[in-house]
């Protein structure tokens, strides 16, 4: 009897017990929507090379350390870029050099070419000067030359009628000095008359001799009329030697204008090599950048939740290396029957039990996908052939939880959601 009160008893109170049970199933399901079709989520980073290849050398984080952004994460091998950047390097610096010197050697001919035209030109107005000046003395001494010698000419010309005259006037007395000395030797005329005839003889003698004297004299002063000439010749020969300074002079200036053009060469060189050496600075910051990225750091704050490569591993940019979440991009993915959507609404309070640490935690409803899941299968279904049968599709909706500790959040992981109904 007593066994069989205790069996009604038990009965009665697992009766209640599964009665309590299910008011309290169908109690929650009237006031949420629930789901145990969630997950945890958090935005994934997978790390790569972003534009070099090579074999890695060093891996600085193991899977599940925490990192800070900017922390290196693995390098790979930087020989190649290191030599790129070497070359560079030197290739600008020569460049460098060159066109420091070429600016040198600008600055030099800006200064010196224009000084030196300037110069060679005012030597020339001055020889041009002197050459006018020379040939107006040339021209003089000629024309000196040329009146002395006629002049002188002339006076011999004179001196020698004069010589004639003279002669000719001492033949006639010396006949009357013979006559009348031979007329006086006869007694024919006086001493008296001789004496006479012999002084005019006498004259005669010395008008001669004197017109002699003035012939040689004439003749003397034609000779130096005729060395006037080497007045000419000398000043011709000045002058002579001044025109050959004056075309080197002009040379000289023409030398130098052309020189003036070898300055814009120059210039013009100068800007090529400016393009040049920009272009060699590009490829330096290029090659720079690029010897940078050998060393792969975290973009994010986060968790290093799985290493996918190892020390030795070839890799290429895209090829993933780290794969790292910030936990505080965590989230629910709930995925909710079609038929219970229009219950839920966005901003909806929410509780979550996350089974990796048996907690629940309160949230919000941020967002519901525009379309279900199946429209993104890789292989969707086909219901063309009239086979189909009618499946219940779920729709994304992503769901924020407050004051989740770290140690609790594990993307992947099962939750189970409990959304009030709207």
């Amino acid at each position: 009897m007593n066994g069989k009160k205790i069996f009604s008893a038990f009965g009665l109170v697992i009766v209640i017990a599964a009665t309590l049970w299910l008011g309290h199933y169908f109690y929650l399901r009237h006031i949420y929507v629930i789901s145990e079709d969630a997950f945890q989520k958090a935005n994934i980073v997978t790390v790569s090379t972003e534009d070099v290849s090579g074999n890695i050398k060093n891996l600085y984080v193991k899977e599940f350390q925490q990192v800070k952004k900017g922390e290196p994460l693995f390098k790979t091998d930087d020989s190649l870029y290191r030599k790129q950047v070497k070359l560079l390097q030197e290739k600008l610096s020569a460049l460098e050099f060159k066109k420091k010197s070429m600016e040198n050697k600008l600055s030099q001919l800006k200064i010196q070419i224009p000084e030196q035209v300037k110069m060679a030109q005012d030597k020339l107005k001055a020889e041009q000067q002197q050459l006018s000046m020379l040939k107006n003395k040339e021209s003089m001494a000629l024309v000196n030359y040329k009146a002395s010698v006629e002049k002188a000419s002339s006076g011999v010309d004179a001196a020698k009628k004069g010589v004639e005259a003279a002669k000719t006037n001492l033949k006639r007395w010396e006949n009357q000095y013979k006559r009348f000395k031979n007329l006086y030797e006869k007694g024919i005329v006086s001493k008296q008359q001789l004496e006479e005839i012999e002084s005019a003889y006498s004259a005669a003698q010395f008008k001669y001799q004197k017109a002699l004297a003035e012939l040689k004299s004439a003749e003397e002063g034609l000779k130096e009329a005729k060395s006037l000439i080497n007045n000419v010749s000398i000043v011709r020969k000045e002058r002579k030697a001044l025109e050959a300074k004056i075309a080197a002079t002009k040379k000289q200036i023409r030398v130098a204008k052309a020189t003036l053009k070898s300055i814009e060469e120059l210039k013009n060189s100068i800007k090529s090599l400016d393009k040049e050496i920009a272009a060699t600075k590009t490829g330096l910051e290029k090659a720079e950048i690029l010897l940078s990225h050998t060393t792969v750091k975290s973009p994010i704050n986060g968790v290093v939740a799985k290493k996918w490569r190892e020390k030795g591993d070839f890799v290429t940019p895209g090829l993933p290396v780290y794969s790292l979440y910030d936990p505080k991009t965590f989230y629910v993915l709930a995925w909710i029957e079609e038929d219970k959507l229009k219950n839920v609404k966005a901003g909806a309070d929410t509780e979550a039990e996350l089974e990796v640490c048996g907690k629940t935690f309160e949230g919000k409803v941020v967002s519901i996908g525009t379309a279900a899941g199946s429209t993104f299968a890789l292989i969707p279904r086909d219901t063309s052939q009239g086979e189909f049968t009618k499946v219940t599709q779920r729709i994304p909706v992503k769901i924020r939880l407050e004051n989740v500790p770290q140690v609790c959040i594990k993307p992947g992981t099962s939750v189970t959601v409990y959304i009030r109904k709207d």
